[in-house]
């Protein structure tokens, strides 16, 4: 049986051919048979309808990845069950966990990596959301425990498990957190699965799902609409789930953090945000347990409140809030050994995140010409924004923006060429180191954005190379003309709607044509992620029918749509490979 199939000149590798899955990969007629996911795949034409132990490991890895990537974001809008704004770095500390047990493991059947996961993230997980996650894990090893490998189907149901195992942990489950959000992901995959094969397309599916009901989070927990923002835990499954498309060959992912709506976050800690009582954040292992997990929770329930037992006798993995965590732990210590014993104190942590954060090494400046743009941006970790509506910003008031930075040093993302020579009198005179990168457009801001975000504080990357990376993109902006003009030999009147791409101009009948019409200039006929930032006179409808159209015309096309809010073009678009 060969090793691949080839669909295009292209090819993705991702480890080796298992010789007892037969019919795992369906291509078009004539095109043979294949390997499991875990395989070797080619870009398109092909159905990859299986899910083996060295790809499970590979997902590991991608999402882990990208909650590294994202843990600050996540940590700042922890504000449930406690703000202590340590979400992001537990949960990856979590998810770190398991795939250093899923690398002993490399290349070994499903059940056996994924097993390896869930028991590497029982005994690493942190906080309430790590825990919640680890049991998640668990739920998913257990149901796959005799599979050396899945299909689509299997993945759901192995799903819908996994949030069973980690609503059955919790003593008093609350919706609008973590749980919300895997339980519509379950629900959305086994909806899917019944006529979707590609384990790729279910995958796209399953993210879809999840960032809706992360959207729907503030309406159903109080806490997190007073404070503006959506369920930390639940935006690092998201990102998790994000991270494993990044790593799917021909699966472009949305940006699941950006806003789709006009953005009315509020800051996500406030006086009001109080921690209780119980405010030392107690976790241990119990080793060589002589108890059973339900008689455990109940013996710890009186010592506090988010309570969380995982795991099965011997060894059990405890997470408690509580006010007194030497008595929780000496009751835990009579029915066995006490391991990874850690104690936070959770009202200094919130304390720090108000008043005393420590100072970064780095921070960023981006300039946004609308609401949507800034909340983007914040979400990507901006230090500050500034934002330029219907005029260049002043050499002012980008030295305040940057000088308002604690960090050591600061990016001054410009965004505009015309913002560029006043950027560059900021970098002379400002209170601090400041690196102007002469971006060409916000959604090449973004770009760069994204790639400094990732960045480690001891490799800081340089201005050439955050512009590698935002050249990645493609960028071109539908609009009214305002007023009557010529260029390159086509004539606009007044009010016409038109398409700018790479300094050349497009006409077309109406908005939605143009932005075809600057769709197909910039290549969407050959696939990638498209998106499209709405602004000026168009709704959130209209953003939402352009989409559609777009998807209908181009279907290699993942487009995806977000607010942008600018004032003087209806849309800006970009396309990433």
């Amino acid at each position: 049986m060969s090793g691949a199939v080839c669909a295009t000149a292209r090819e993705y590798h991702f480890g080796t051919p298992a010789s007892n899955a037969p019919n795992l990969i369906r291509g078009p007629a004539g095109a043979g048979q294949g390997v499991v996911f875990g395989g070797s795949v080619t870009e398109s034409f092909v159905d990859v309808t299986a899910l083996d132990g060295r790809a499970f490991g590979k997902f590991v890895a991608a999402g882990t990845y990208f909650l590294r990537k994202y843990r600050t974001v996540l940590d700042d809008l922890n504000v449930f069950p406690v703000p202590d704004g340590d979400t992001g770095s537990n949960m990856y500390l979590t998810a770190r966990a398991a795939l250093a047990e899923c690398a002993k493991v490399r290349g070994e059947p499903l059940n056996k990596v994924a097993a390896a996961a869930a028991a590497g993230s029982l005994l690493g997980a942190r906080g309430n959301s790590g825990v919640i996650f680890s049991q998640m894990l668990r739920g998913f090893a257990h149901n796959v425990r005799h599979r050396p490998w899945v299909d689509s189907l299997d993945i759901a149901l192995a799903l819908e498990e996994a949030v069973a195992s980690a609503r059955q942990a919790l003593v008093k489950p609350v919706e609008g957190t973590i749980l919300s959000v895997a339980a519509a992901a379950a629900a959305a995959a086994f909806v899917l699965s019944k006529d979707e094969h590609d384990v790729l397309r279910l995958a796209n599916g399953i993210v879809r799902a999840a960032a809706e009901a992360l959207e729907r989070t503030p309406d159903q927990l109080p806490v997190l609409k007073e404070a503006g923002v959506v369920d930390s835990g639940g935006a690092g499954l998201v990102y998790f789930l994000e991270g494993i498309l990044r790593f799917l060959p021909d699966a472009k992912s949305r940006a699941t953090a950006f806003p789709r709506r006009p953005s009315r976050r509020k800051r996500a800690f406030a006086a009001a945000h109080v921690v209780t009582a119980n405010k030392f954040c107690t976790e241990f292992v119990l080793e060589d347990a002589t108890i059973e997990n339900h008689p455990l929770r109940d013996l710890l329930g009186e010592f506090g409140d988010s309570l969380l037992v995982v795991g099965a006798a011997p060894t059990l993995k405890v997470h408690l809030h509580t006010a007194d965590p030497e008595a929780a732990k000496a009751a835990a210590a009579r029915h066995g050994r006490l391991t990874r014993e850690k104690v936070e104190d959770m009202e200094r942590q919130h304390r720090l995140t108000l008043v005393e954060a420590p100072v970064a090494a780095f921070s960023s400046v981006m300039v946004v010409p609308g609401e949507g743009f800034a909340a983007i941006a914040r979400e990507l970790g901006a230090g500050a924004v500034v934002l330029a509506f219907d005029a260049n910003p002043s050499v002012r008031e980008l030295l305040l923006a940057a000088n308002s930075s604690m960090a050591e040093r600061v990016y001054l993302l410009a965004n505009d060429p015309n913002v560029a020579l006043a950027a560059a009198q900021v970098a002379a005179i400002a209170e601090r180191e400041t690196i102007v990168v002469p971006t060409r457009d916000v959604p090449s801001g973004l770009a760069a954005l994204l790639e400094l975000s990732s960045a480690e504080e001891d490799r800081l990357p340089t201005a050439a190379g955050l512009l590698a990376a935002a050249g990645r993109l493609r960028t071109a902006t539908v609009f009214f003309a305002g007023k009557d003009s010529q260029l390159g030999g086509i004539a606009l009147r007044r009010g016409s709607p038109a398409a700018s791409v790479n300094g050349e101009l497009l006409r077309a009948d109406s908005i939605p044509l143009a932005v075809l019409e600057a769709a197909l200039c910039l290549g969407a006929t050959a696939g990638g992620l498209l998106t499209i930032y709405y602004g000026a006179a168009q709704k959130e409808k209209d953003a939402r029918s352009v989409a559609d159209m777009l998807r209908e015309q181009f279907p290699a096309l993942e487009v995806e749509y977000y607010y942008g809010g600018q004032r003087s073009v209806e849309f800006v678009i970009s396309l990433e490979r």
